[in-house]
Order: structure tokens, then sequence, then C-alpha cells
């Protein structure tokens, strides 16, 4: 078993609006990784994910669409760049921290199903994984729950056991999504027009910072 760590945090072009944890994520890392004796190797994939998945996520916004960068990072960057870093190395399987299940049927199809965890099952967001992705990802937790698992690691007395969960686009960190798009599109004010009377009740900075059946914010 190698772990490796996925570095994607945009550093040069993001700082400015907040900062990212990765240190503290690095650093963790470090500490799982030498009580359970196993070699950790850091890999950027910046460049990867700036092309395949920042491009995408500004583009969809700048055309009034909701992008979904978390299914577009697992099928293009963690399950797709990142196979392509360690091609040739003699890697059977790549193990995830997914809350998912894969169940194989009799024909060797593998199909994508629910976690037991409905508040933390991630299905949805590899949805867009090829069968040739599935063939190679082990989900070891997806059969707990989130529960479960945070008594397993009190258990093992893992150094994260206390770590509060992570939420939000990982690529942002503390990073407000709003604050990101305003970074790459700046602002476009127009009216917000009541769509039955015509009445102007409002103004808002850009179409982009809004999402269709959006309910609050505005």
């Amino acid at each position: 078993v190698r772990a490796f760590y996925l570095k994607i945090w945009l550093e040069d072009e993001l700082s400015h609006l907040g900062q990212c944890p990765w240190e503290d994520d690095w650093d963790m890392c470090q500490k799982v990784c030498a009580q359970a004796g196993v070699p950790l190797e850091a890999v950027s994939l910046q460049e990867q994910y700036k092309q395949k998945v920042i491009s995408y996520t500004v583009e969809e916004a700048s055309k009034g669409r909701t992008p979904n960068p978390d299914i577009m990072c697992n099928s293009m960057v963690k399950f797709g760049c990142f196979y392509d870093a360690i091609a040739g190395r003699d890697f059977d399987y790549v193990a995830s921290g997914h809350y998912a299940r894969l169940v194989t049927d009799d024909d060797g199809t593998k199909r994508l199903t629910r976690a037991p965890d409905d508040i933390k099952d991630q299905s949805y967001f590899l949805s867009a994984l090829t069968q040739k992705q599935l063939e190679r990802v082990l989900f070891p937790i997806g059969d707990y729950t989130k529960a479960e698992v945070r008594e397993l690691a009190q258990q093992f007395d893992l150094p994260n056991k206390s770590r509060p969960d992570s939420q939000g686009l990982c690529f942002l960190g503390k990073v407000k999504f709003d604050d990101f798009l305003g970074a790459y599109l700046g602002e476009k004010p127009g009216d917000i027009v009541d769509a039955k009377s015509g009445d102007v009740i409002g103004r808002h900075r850009g179409l982009w910072f809004h999402t269709v059946g959006q309910r609050k914010g505005i």
C-alpha cells in the first residue's frame, strides 16, 4: 500500500482570496501514514485541475448554468489524471475514501451504488466515472456510516480521529464560491425583475452569482 496526496490548490492565482488548508491536510496525512507505516507521496495536479475543472466551472457559470466541479474533479482528475500520473507503477487498485459502493454484475459490469449513510453518500459525485475507471477503484469505507468510521478512528487512535468533516469544494478551501467566480468573471450588475409584473425589485452583481431555483442570498 502506498498513499498519495493530490495537490490541486492554486496558490498563485487564488491566494489573495483566502487560505487553503492544504498544509494542514499534508501534515495530517504524514501523521496518519507514519502511524500506519505506509509511505506517502504528493502528486501535483494543479495545472490539470485548472484546465479540466476550473475552466469548466467558470465557463458554465458565465453562461448562466450551474456547474458541478466535484463530478468533473472525480472523473477527470482524481480518477483520470491521477491514473495517468501513476501509470506504469504496477498498482492494481486505487482505494478512495468516498462514501459509495460497487457491485459487480455476473457479466463483470461494475455498478455504482449508494452508501448506507444517506447524508454522506457520494455516489452522485462519482456518477461520471467510466467502467474502465471503476474497474480499478476500491471504496473501503463505502459500507460504513460516518458515525461508524468515527468510532473506528477512535478505536485505532488515528491522529485525525477528532478532525471536523470537510465540506464545500475541495479546491476552494475557505474561499467563498462567489469570491472565486468574481476573481475570474468580475461583476456585471443588472436589474432583478419580477417576471409577472415587470417591476424592478432589486439589483444583482452578475448572473453567474446566482443559480436557477436559488432561495437565499438574493
